[in-house]
């Protein structure tokens, strides 16, 4: 797991109402908890190949109604040893609540590919059911 208030989706996660966050141990540990069901919300950093990686674009970026649509024609993407797309994840532990943003490998650093998509109730359960096993 990686420490969310490292994640350059940091600052966006944090400044929603329904993210709550703690400081412990003298500020080198951070506690953030998803308020609406009180679960725990923990981080990732996924590798893509640069196919595996346009499938991940095409569903961060489907709209909640066509999101089965995209998942059906491309399938479930598989994460790889190290990839040019990186998707940065974070969820609440009872999977109510996803933050994921998507970067791609150019120019020797990670540049941010689409807005970071926030989701809660179903459509989180759908987006996490597709990248956390």
């Amino acid at each position: 797991m990686e420490n969310i208030s490292k994640m350059e989706m940091a600052n966006a996660l944090f400044n929603k109402p329904y993210i709550k966050i703690e400081k412990k141990f003298f500020g080198f540990k951070t506690n953030v908890t998803y308020t609406k069901t009180n679960s725990p919300v923990v981080g990732t950093c996924l590798d893509y190949s640069p196919t595996e990686g346009q499938k991940v674009k095409e569903i961060v970026e489907a709209s909640p109604s066509a999101l089965d649509a995209v998942v059906q024609k491309n399938g479930h993407p598989k994460t790889g040893d190290n990839g040019n797309f990186r998707l940065n994840l974070c969820y609440s532990q009872d999977r109510e609540f996803a933050a994921l943003h998507l970067q791609q490998f150019s120019g020797f650093e990670y540049h941010t590919v689409g807005e970071i998509r926030f989701a809660e109730g179903d459509e989180a359960h759908k987006l996490l059911a597709i990248f956390v096993k």
